[in-house]
């Protein structure tokens, strides 16, 4: 199995952390954070690109799919907090290789204190943990 999930977590964990003092970041999903602002990396697809593969048989591709999360619970703000924070994450993600392929906030819900933003990410990795776009 190609992995570099720790690599990639790192990097985004490092530039959020030195962005954003203070911020929680995990590298699982969260459905509820013990406290804010939280990060969660997550990565949800390891497949092996068969159409890559030569007659060697060895896995030199990996269809990769990551999940990011935000939450925000500030009073005043959470919202502009969550976004600040995404973008961070984002533009690592997406300077890596990486594309992303879908972005959400949470629904209206009523008297939610949380605002959450999710995003998901796909790339091939190649064995020496170089990412091309889908």
């Amino acid at each position: 199995m190609i992995d570099f999930e720790n690599e990639i977590f790192t990097a985004v964990a490092t530039a959020v952390r030195s962005k954003h003092t203070g911020t929680t970041v995990k590298s699982e999903y969260v459905r509820s954070p013990a406290s804010f602002p939280t990060v969660a990396l997550s990565e949800v697809d390891n497949v092996n690109v068969d159409a890559l593969m030569d007659s060697s048989g060895e896995e030199k591709y990996a269809g990769l799919g990551y999940r990011l999360q935000v939450f925000s619970n500030t009073e005043n703000g959470r919202k502009t907090e969550a976004k600040s924070i995404f973008k961070t994450a984002d533009e690592v993600l997406r300077g890596m290789g990486f594309r992303r392929r879908t972005y959400s906030t949470t629904p209206e819900i009523y008297n939610s204190t949380i605002f959450s933003i999710m995003a998901t990410y796909e790339g091939i990795a190649d064995v020496n943990g170089v990412i091309y776009k889908r």
